[in-house]
């Protein structure tokens, strides 16, 4: 269990890391839209990937944090955040790759 809590925390921590990174990039964008167009176009992606982030650091901490307080839809959280990472990978793969 204990490594299984070690990926949970990292994982937790690269999402609420690219979270803030990414976040950080649409504020910049969101700035910025009007003075070039190609800001306005990939507006949209950054906004959907720093969601994904957001959606990987809140299931990976929920998980975490089931796991270290021993609760009892612990199991169910670990399922979550293991069907979620390869949707989230996709999906910013798929946006990262059009932009």
């Amino acid at each position: 269990m204990k490594y299984l809590l070690y990926v949970d925390v990292a994982l937790a921590a690269l999402g609420t890391a690219m979270t803030v990174s990414v976040s950080y990039v649409c504020l910049v964008f969101g700035i910025y839209r009007s003075s070039e167009p190609g800001m306005r176009q990939g507006f949209p992606s950054l906004l959907i990937v720093s969601a994904c982030f957001l959606a990987l650091a809140l299931s990976a901490g929920a998980a975490s944090y089931g796991l270290i307080k021993h609760r009892r839809w612990n199991w169910p959280a670990q399922a979550v955040l293991a069907a979620l990472l390869p949707t989230l990978f996709f999906i910013v793969y798929a946006n990262l790759k059009s932009a």
